[in-house]
């Protein structure tokens, strides 16, 4: 499966998904994530207070 962006899926290629074991499911995105972003590349957030706004 290419990793195309996609907008006129079937009932039945939806269902398809639906049906994989979980573990080839994960397996297959973490496949598409690979192509199109860096594996190895860790996004640093810094976490705000809600309650103080710092």
């Amino acid at each position: 499966m290419g990793s195309t962006l996609r907008h006129d899926w079937t009932a039945s290629e939806v269902q398809a998904l639906f049906d994989q074991p979980f573990n080839d499911l994960l397996f297959q995105a973490q496949s598409v994530h690979r192509e199109n972003f860096d594996p190895n590349q860790v996004q640093i957030s810094t976490l705000l207070s809600i309650k103080t706004g710092a």
